[in-house]
């Protein structure tokens, strides 16, 4: 019986054949004539098969560089219909002369396959997030005039869909009711969040809705029923502006950028505190302010893509100067917003950024 050392243990011949033999790969070694002179188990049972059909594995080009060469060789070819990655190693005697060469046969059709799969998989799920997207994108309020208050807004998802979301809406014909939220985290799951938040504002009863400490109340009710994973959560910021009363009503829910209000001897933040709408089993007090708005008055929403954003040395845009540019600037506010910005900003973004405007008129 043949033997052979390996690893300080002596083993039959035979041992190592089994070995190939198992291998689900094609195995076969040539001599330096180019001739095969072992195949394993495997490739044998393939090629039988492939024989009663009247086809044969011909292609030795690969095998015959490397007998040339000495060269280690690997590529793609295709046998019995089927792709194949075949790796063409040299076999050296002990005096170190090329002797032989051995090819081993690699299925690259499952492979494949599954890479076709997952790139059909990519593209329908690309698809549904551009679906989505126009989707969200359709919530939004239109800009102009409602009634006699001027809309404009920013809307730039990080993503195909944002967590942010905003709206602006008529209760009746002296109240109009606006909101800023900001779900926790971007995507698709995020962006369901957003959906149910437009959804729950928009049937939620006048009544409710003319109270912004009670209205955010009950949205947060509602958010708990959902019974959803303990990690997501939302701010928001939501005003009523009564325009015969020329008042408008405020509550908050952790909304971290306070919006602006811009008048003609002023120019402040609306602060109030609150905490973020979450899934907790809590229950939620949120209080309301009010505050004078008259016919030239603006007001700023923003979220925290925006004062969030950072410069090449890593400084925050900040609140101050997002308060400081109010207080300077004229003309569209989102506009110059987006402008100032950008010239800050360097680098991707990392968060949706998002502004609304109100005009009173």
């Amino acid at each position: 019986m043949d033997l052979v050392r390996f690893e300080e243990k002596t083993y039959p011949k035979e041992f190592f054949f089994q070995i190939i033999n198992s291998i689900a790969d094609f195995v076969q070694v040539v001599n330096k004539k180019n001739q095969v002179i072992y195949r394993n188990d495997t490739m044998k049972e393939v090629l039988k098969e492939a024989k009663k059909q009247g086809t044969v594995l011909t292609d030795f080009s690969a095998t015959q560089r490397t007998l040339e060469t000495g060269e280690v060789i690997q590529q793609e070819q295709t046998y019995l219909g089927e792709s194949y990655s075949v790796k063409t190693s040299p076999l050296w005697n002990k005096e170190g002369d090329l002797v032989g060469a051995v090819e081993v046969f690699r299925s690259n059709s499952r492979e494949k396959k599954l890479h076709e799969e997952l790139v059909e998989k990519n593209q329908s799920m690309v698809h549904e997030m551009v679906l989505a997207s126009s989707v969200q994108k359709a919530l939004l309020p239109r800009k102009g005039f409602l009634k006699t208050v001027k809309v404009g807004y920013y809307f730039e998802p990080l993503d195909y869909i944002s967590g942010d979301l905003f709206d602006v809406f008529s209760l009746d014909d002296r109240h109009i009711a606006f909101y800023m939220s900001d779900t926790v985290g971007h995507g698709f799951a995020s962006g369901m969040v957003t959906m149910f938040i437009h959804q729950a504002m928009r049937t939620l009863e006048k009544e409710i809705l003319l109270h912004p400490s009670l209205t955010l109340e009950k949205i947060g009710k509602k958010f708990r029923d959902l019974k959803l994973n303990l990690d997501y959560y939302f701010t928001m910021f939501y005003g009523v502006y009564d325009l015969e009363g020329q008042v408008l009503s405020y509550a908050n829910a952790g909304h971290n950028c306070p919006p602006i209000l811009k008048g003609r001897n002023l120019c402040m933040p609306l602060e109030i505190t609150g905490r973020p709408i979450m899934g907790y089993a809590y229950e939620d007090f949120y209080e309301s302010h009010q505050i004078p708005v008259y016919p030239g008055d603006q007001l700023l929403l923003c979220t925290d893509g925006f004062i969030e954003s950072s410069n090449e040395h890593k400084e925050y845009y900040g609140f101050p100067r997002l308060l400081q540019l109010m207080e300077t600037i004229s003309g569209d506010l989102i506009d110059r917003l987006v402008q100032d910005q950008n010239q800050f900003t360097w680098g991707p973004l990392t968060d949706d950024r998002t502004a609304l405007s109100l005009e009173i008129y």
